[in-house]
């Protein structure tokens, strides 16, 4: 991978959690570091100095509940995506539907991102509070057609109150224009008590991710009604990992916190209206990360580690609106199932097809998040969540 996939996981990394997220605000509406207050002449309040936050800080973010971190990760996989954008997260309705909804501005340099909640509370990612930033460069990970495009990334760390959010936010657009853009990212916010000191006490986790953008914000006028259509282009996400006992050296127990990315391809069928795919059956998926050894409590990162694993997308069937979405992910491991074996598995994945057409009247591009879990027969549990952007071949 390259582009816009190197810069997500370069941002992964620099956040020192391998997170491919979007930075929110704590707990309520907006965002902002948190500063404390000073007493100056009769007793008055006066704003300290903002405290920057540091490496240590996001460190013991990312590992301040990792049993958590899987259970939303769970969570989130599990959850039939939203449309307005297209969302995935942890928080659901009585019917597994997501409940949060994200949606993005840019204007050629600066991204915002409101998640709205189903209480009407806001969370707000902004790229004016980025901890690590890396564009603009040349972009060819989405293969989108028509102008030539740059992406940029942002990679975040907000702390507000009793809540804190890891991530990044991603977008590829055309010449930094502000009308021709694709945002994916998400977030991971923790709530609790003392969450930058040495002991932590977190009392919730939820994450989730996102693909918005204009072509996405309406409807297809027309879908074709004959032929296929290939798309590609990137994909990317979290995983979380607990070990069982059947990987020989590691330590049953060990955690995993990371970030993938891959290449996504689709294949529509118009006649059909239907949808499937796979991330990951084109190239190896990359790997980057935390790996907390079960044994010993010792952390150690790793970084562009290439895996087998493909992710399955079925067969989703495309409605008038161009929209589709289907509980129906499952994971190939390569040598690792056909050593250990699936026990169980599940996952969801949706998105929307562009109001954009190429020369032959297809959608010039298709987006969306997916997400899945599984265990296998050994007792290791994982689950992943991520979104992808690709364009028509």
């Amino acid at each position: 991978m390259h582009g816009t996939g190197r810069c997500l996981a370069a941002l992964a990394v620099a956040l020192g959690s391998a997170l491919l997220l979007a930075a929110c605000g704590g707990g309520g509406s907006g965002g902002g570091n948190a500063a404390p207050t000073a007493q100056t002449g009769a007793g008055a309040q006066q704003p300290a100095p903002a405290r920057t936050l540091t490496q240590t800080d996001v460190n013991r973010l990312r590992a301040a509940d990792p049993a958590k971190n899987l259970d939303s990760a769970a969570g989130a996989a599990r959850a039939t995506p939203r449309f307005g954008s297209v969302t995935q997260s942890t928080n659901v309705d009585s019917n597994g539907v997501t409940t949060d909804r994200a949606s993005a501005a840019f204007n050629g340099t600066r991204m915002t991102v409101r998640v709205t909640r189903a209480d009407s509370s806001v969370l707000t990612i902004d790229t004016a509070d980025a901890v690590v930033e890396v564009g603009p460069r040349a972009d060819t990970e989405y293969r989108i057609p028509g102008a030539a495009r740059s992406e940029r990334g942002w990679g975040t760390l907000n702390v507000s109150g009793s809540a804190a959010t890891l991530g990044f936010l991603g977008v590829t657009s055309a010449n930094g224009s502000s009308d021709d853009w694709l945002a994916l990212g998400g977030w991971l916010h923790i709530a609790g008590r003392n969450l930058l000191s040495s002991a932590p006490t977190v009392t919730s986790v939820d994450m989730g991710t996102f693909v918005d953008g204009p072509e996405l914000r309406s409807h297809p006028t027309t879908l074709p009604v004959t032929g296929t259509a290939r798309y590609e282009g990137y994909a990317g996400g979290l995983y979380a990992a607990r070990y069982g006992n059947g990987f020989g050296s590691v330590a049953p127990g060990t955690e995993v916190f990371g970030a993938f990315e891959a290449v996504a391809t689709l294949t529509a069928d118009f006649a059909d209206n239907s949808i499937s795919g796979c991330v990951g059956c084109k190239g190896d998926m990359s790997l980057s990360g935390i790996f907390k050894d079960g044994a010993t409590g010792e952390t150690r990162s790793f970084t562009d580690v290439p895996g087998d694993t493909q992710l399955r997308l079925g067969k989703a069937q495309i409605a008038q609106d161009g929209t589709f979405r289907v509980r129906d992910v499952t994971s190939s491991l390569g040598a690792t199932e056909a050593r250990i074996g699936v026990a169980e598995q599940e996952g969801s994945w949706g998105g929307k097809f562009s109001n954009v057409s190429v020369a032959t009247d297809e959608p010039r591009l298709v987006a969306g998040t997916f997400g899945g879990e599984l265990t296998l027969n050994d007792g290791s549990q994982s689950a992943y969540v991520g979104a992808f952007g690709a364009g028509k071949q």
